[in-house]
């Protein structure tokens, strides 16, 4: 059983005249303020159990107690409180016996009351109750905050906000993207490993998505078929890029993506070419085994900060990395050149721009001629994603924490069911169906057809002034059934918005 301390901070100040209602200042002219209590253990120190100071029924007493029960079975009869005086005439006594910060040990099986003497005789009575949880509760649904990575600071942010997150049904967690193909494998797996070890100390749960195919800048070597004056340079990566007829002569040069504003892209992965396969393969290896080792260090009360693995980025063709028809040409243009008439995504499969595909569904032996269509498109993304799954599942990760993240915008299209594998969980992105996902007939219809135990909504946003109702009403349903995780996109969006904070507080129960 582990073996817990926990920081007692008392520290003088010279108030007078204090109120009587607040839990921040004397109750009489003692000298002495209770500040706030935090929990750790003797390995990690960590702000997950917080303890808060109430005032007590009695006017010279305070009641200290942490809000996050510490997990069933904590052994809580041998803690030392670690405690600071205002000064060393202050004396701290339990039962009459002189108390050492740091040294003297109590059992909190019941109410322990520290009494805090000062020179002018004052006595401050502090109640500190250790809450552990009467059994054990199971985390089965998370509410995962999404960025790119996180500092530090914006860790302890979030924890300010919500909270340690042991013994939550439902937790909150940290959400972050690494794409395995834009830098070196060795700074990929570092940066992975430092937003673990930020969940592991600060007790937050955590989803990682491994993209391998929006951003691969740092893979010329893969998709520089055109300058050899450029680094990676290689005629042959015509076949790791798309095209937009039925031979390597229209690969294209570059591509461009739209999420709020357009940004010219290196071209669109082949998602059948056989070394880009084997590259994302490569990179993506290290960076599971980092999260399964990682995972398998965890003590079994705090398995659940594993929330799970997402592969695909809205995996589509021709949406997230679309090609404007002689697109080459803009290549040597500058960006402000660019056409910005976006595309139309019901138009498939074109989405009124010029079709992809032709390289990935050749590749794959599904078609070398004719008209390329919707179904050829889904089918290659079918492919990609269930590669992708298989192989973080052959690396040891159980299927219920594997999800994919599949595209979808238009009623009735395929490519909703390309998320469907048997080696994961299905996910898909909601904002117009935020408010509630059964409502998409089409990603609901996909579901129908897979029988893995839980599926996601892996990209989340409620849009809009909504009420904190809303709130609590959009994440509710989003979490319901047999859906495990909200990924909420993104911090930046909802860190101020009182509702959508105090819904998740609602929800993290």
């Amino acid at each position: 059983m582990k073996q817990y301390t926990f920081i007692l901070i008392l520290i003088g100040l010279l108030f007078t005249g204090c109120k009587k209602d607040s839990p921040n200042v004397p109750v009489k002219n003692t000298g002495i303020l209770v500040k706030n209590l935090s929990f750790s253990n003797e390995i990690i120190i960590t702000s997950a159990y917080k303890f808060f100071a109430n005032l007590g029924l009695e006017a010279d007493s305070y009641i200290i107690q942490n809000i996050d029960s510490l997990p069933v079975g904590t052994n809580v009869t041998r803690l030392k409180a670690q405690f600071t005086t205002a000064n060393d005439k202050v004396q701290v006594k339990v039962n009459g016996k002189l108390q050492v910060s740091g040294v003297t040990e109590n059992d909190f099986t019941n109410p322990v009351n520290y009494q805090a003497n000062v020179e002018n005789g004052e006595v401050q009575i502090i109640k500190v109750i250790v809450n552990v949880a009467k059994k054990a509760i199971t985390t089965d649904k998370y509410i995962f905050i999404n960025q790119t990575t996180y500092t530090e600071s914006e860790v302890q942010n979030i924890v300010a906000k919500f909270g340690g997150q042991s013994n939550k049904r439902v937790a909150v967690g940290l959400g972050v993207i690494i794409s395995v193909l834009n830098a070196s494998t060795p700074n990929v797996v570092a940066r992975i490993n430092g937003q673990l070890a930020l969940a592991s100390k600060y007790n937050l749960p955590i989803s990682v998505k491994l993209d391998a195919e929006i951003w691969w800048e740092y893979r010329p070597d893969l998709w520089n078929w055109w300058d050899p004056s450029k680094p990676g340079f290689n005629v042959d990566n015509k076949d790791n890029v798309e095209w937009t007829d039925w031979n390597n002569d229209s690969a294209v040069k570059l591509g461009w993506l739209n999420w709020g504003s357009q940004i010219r892209m290196v071209p669109s992965p082949n998602l059948m070419s056989p070394k880009y396969k084997e590259a994302w393969k490569a990179a993506i290896t290290p960076c599971v085994d980092a999260i399964k080792t990682w995972y398998e260090g965890l003590p079994a009360d705090k398995k659940y900060l594993f929330g799970n693995i997402v592969v695909g980025w809205e995996s589509s063709i021709g949406v997230s990395n679309h090609f404007y028809p002689n697109g080459n040409g803009y290549l040597n243009q500058p960006v402000a050149n660019d056409p910005i008439t976006g595309f139309n995504i019901a138009i498939l499969p074109s989405r009124g721009l010029q079709t992809l595909g032709y390289a990935a569904v050749k590749t794959a032996g599904i078609a070398s001629s004719g008209i390329l269509t919707e179904a050829m498109q889904t089918e290659v993304v079918r492919r990609h994603l269930e590669e992708l799954s298989k192989s973080v599942n052959d690396l040891g990760i159980p299927r219920e924490n594997i999800f994919t993240h599949c595209g979808g915008w238009v009623n009735g299209e395929t490519i909703y069911t390309a998320a469907i594998n048997k080696y994961s969980c299905p996910g898909w992105s909601y904002y117009n169906y935020a408010s509630d996902p059964t409502n998409d007939i089409t990603a609901m219809n996909a579901l129908a057809k897979s029988d893995a135990p839980y599926w996601g909504a892996v990209e989340w946003l409620l849009q809009g002034n909504k009420t904190l109702d809303e709130w609590v009403s959009a994440l509710s349903k989003s979490l319901a059934n047999k859906s495990r995780v909200v990924v909420i996109y993104n911090w930046g969006s909802i860190n101020t918005n009182a509702n959508a904070l105090n819904a998740i507080k609602e929800i993290n129960k």
